[in-house]
């Protein structure tokens, strides 16, 4: 027998190939891989990735987990079973996240990158909150952010606030007024993640009001999932470590969503609850 995990979101997806022993033996990775919002994309790049990782393995001795983003959205994962040729569950990205991040320990995982959302572990016991997509949520996110940024742009064309530096960049790299409308209409939300980095690394204002934002939705976020006793925080993703507020103990992951997931296509009772 052999394990395949899987961890796919609106950045890209990746997946590891382990034998019986748990040794890594073949990886790939491809494009994005959100079910909720590109389920076909998300298969192609979903069977690319895999087939790199798996080589010559035959199909029918692989067990396979994919924690995929959206998968909480629609019932697009069972859909995407019936088209794999392996054995495999899906999950949502946040129990493999979690699962790689804390192993069994009780802690709250934020995991921000293209999307956000944000779980509490205690006794093997997995609360979630957030990860509704960008139209309805994951706030603090790199499309969230990108996204204000664009807003921002927008309301300092309107006149209610200063034209920095930073937007006037922004303006001019989107071709102004115009521009900004035609790309809010197609972006998806990792077009709105390119630009994250530009607010976390500016030091301007427009990036300071954005980062302000983006801190009280993630205070918010944990303060909810916080028990009597509080919980240390591990702050995962492309965008977390660098969102990380220092309010709680911090502690570093053991691990990511791939050998969560991983982990999960290797235990038994997965697959037997």
């Amino acid at each position: 027998m052999h394990f395949l995990g899987v961890d796919g979101g609106g950045s890209g997806c990746r997946a590891a190939l382990a034998d019986a022993s748990g040794r890594v033996i073949g990886r790939g990775e491809a494009g994005p891989a959100n079910i909720a919002s590109d389920p076909e994309g998300a298969l192609g790049n979903i069977l690319a990735a895999c087939s790199a990782a798996m080589d010559e393995i035959p199909a029918q001795e692989i067990r396979a987990v994919l924690g995929l983003a959206g998968a909480n959205l629609t019932p697009n994962g069972e859909a995407l079973i019936e088209r794999l040729p392996f054995r495999a569950r899906v999950v949502q990205d946040v129990t493999t996240s979690v699962r790689g991040a804390l192993g069994s320990s009780d802690g709250i995982v934020v995991a921000i990158g293209t999307g956000s959302v944000f779980a509490r572990q205690i006794g093997g016991k997995i609360h979630s909150i957030g990860g509704w997509g960008l139209r309805l949520g994951d706030e603090a996110s790199g499309a969230w952010i990108g996204r204000a940024l664009g807003m921002r742009a927008g309301r300092a064309l309107d006149g209610f606030c200063d034209v920095t530096p930073l937007l006037r960049a922004f303006l001019e790299e989107i071709d102004g007024r115009s521009g900004l409308i035609a790309f809010s209409l197609r972006a998806t939300p990792a077009d709105w993640a390119r630009f994250a980095p530009h607010v976390l690394e500016a030091d301007d204002p427009a990036a300071t009001a954005i980062r302000v934002a983006a801190a009280e939705e993630i205070r918010a976020a944990i303060t909810l999932l916080q028990p009597e006793d509080r919980l240390p925080v591990t702050w995962i993703g492309g965008l977390g470590p660098a969102l990380a507020l220092d309010d709680w103990p911090r502690v570093e992951a053991k691990g990511n969503a791939l050998d969560g997931a991983l982990a999960l296509a290797m235990e038994d009772v997965f697959w037997s609850g």
